[in-house]
């Protein structure tokens, strides 16, 4: 299937060059866009998850699993890779050492046929809920 480059796709691609500090949501994709008046297009949510799914699929952005369990987006560039460990009960969310994960994501780029589509999320249990 064709990629083409339309007014909505190439505004969620500058928003999120403009905001490589953090990730987001949909909702904060569309909200951030329509924001700003410099923007010209103020695309709908359908339209942003479809060429999200289209940006991740392709490797230009990544997706991860926040708190509230929505996915959050940036772009794949912004830093090699990030492995977050979740507790299934509360929600809480630890992330492990950059060169750890660099390491893993390395070793199993090598071992594993099957590559990951963003950021690598582990589900365990956290002392808390224990």
């Amino acid at each position: 299937m064709a990629t083409y480059k339309t007014i909505q796709r190439t505004c969620i691609l500058s928003f999120l060059e403009t905001n490589t500090e953090q990730a987001f949501t949909v909702k904060e994709i569309v909200e951030g866009i329509r924001s700003d008046s410099a923007a010209g297009c103020s695309p709908s949510e359908s339209t942003v998850y479809r060429i999200m799914t289209d940006l991740v699929k392709n490797g230009i952005v990544r997706r991860k699993i926040n708190q509230n369990r929505e996915y959050q987006y940036r772009l794949s560039n912004v830093k090699s890779g990030c492995i977050s460990i979740r507790c299934k009960v509360c929600g809480a969310v630890q992330h492990i050492d950059e060169k750890v994960c660099c390491e893993i994501i390395d070793e199993l780029k090598h071992s594993v046929s099957i590559g990951t589509d963003g950021d690598i999320e582990i589900l365990g249990i956290c002392d808390k809920c224990r």
